[in-house]
Parts: structure tokens; C-alpha cells; sequence
């Protein structure tokens, strides 16, 4: 068989690849390894880190709110009970909302007494010897609906 005109082949059967339309795929071929071979790489250095640094501040000057403690520098040391570890565990949070508008809000555990947390609450806001013992009412009925023995 005879090369037909206007084809061009080698000797031993092979392609012609000078040809530019084979010059162009090589080329892609070779930008798209070097580009695949770059991402593996940069996936490779992000996987580097095992333990993770913490994370810096990008504001440094920028306030951070941080909750005062209470009985601790800035906050109120109230002379009241001891921690909660020996009065068992919270019952509920008990909010009073004074007539001037201020909110006390007092945790009631499970070992407290009525006449107790009324105490702690008048502590914080003064009552009025009726209101006082309708809140020891309201909270001794709160205390045994949540203890089981209402």
C-alpha cells in the first residue's frame, strides 16, 4: 500500500507527532499532570498539622465580654450559702421582678427549704411581710411539685 497524497508517515507505520493538533493535547496533558500534581501537594502540606494551633485574636484591641464570676475579683460576694454541691442538685431558677423593675433571680436546689429561698430572695429585694409569705407559699408548692411529694 502506497501513502495516499497529502499524508504524511514515518517509516514503520508510526504517527506524524509534529503535527500541531498532537502538539496541543501533548501540552494539555502535561499542564493538566503539573496542575493535579500541585493540588496533591498543597492537600498534602494542609494535612501536615495534626494538633491545631489556637486560634489568634484577629482584633487584638478588639473588647471581649467576660461574665463575672460571683465571689470572685469584680464580682458580688453575697454572704449566702455554701456551693451547690452540698445542697443537692437545681430544682429551678426562681425570678422575682421587684416593682421598681429589677429582676433576682435565685437557683433553688433541691436541699433548700421554702423559709430559706424566701430569705435569699428578700436578701436581694425587701419585701413585705404578706408578700413575703405568699413567695414562701408559692415556693414551698413549687419545691413539692418538683420533689414528687405534691
Amino acid at each position: 500500500m502506497e501513502a495516499a497524497a497529502g499524508w504524511r508517515c514515518r517509516p514503520g507505520g508510526r504517527l506524524d507527532m509534529s503535527h500541531g493538533f498532537v502538539r496541543h493535547i501533548r501540552r494539555n496533558q502535561i499542564a493538566r499532570d503539573a496542575y493535579e500534581r500541585a493540588v496533591r501537594q498543597a492537600r498534602g502540606r494542609a494535612r501536615g498539622r495534626l494538633t491545631p494551633t489556637p486560634p489568634r485574636p484577629r482584633r487584638p484591641d478588639q473588647q471581649v465580654y467576660r461574665p463575672r464570676r460571683p465571689g470572685g475579683p469584680g464580682g458580688d460576694a453575697s454572704p449566702g450559702p455554701p456551693p451547690a454541691d452540698t445542697r443537692g442538685p437545681r430544682l429551678f431558677c426562681l425570678e422575682y421582678e421587684g416593682d421598681d423593675g429589677h429582676v433576682t433571680a435565685v437557683i433553688v436546689h433541691q436541699g433548700d427549704s421554702a423559709e430559706e429561698v424566701t430569705r435569699r430572695v428578700c436578701a436581694r429585694s425587701p419585701l413585705e411581710p404578706a408578700l413575703r409569705q405568699a413567695l414562701c407559699q408559692r415556693v414551698q408548692d413549687e419545691l413539692s411539685k418538683r420533689r414528687g411529694t405534691g
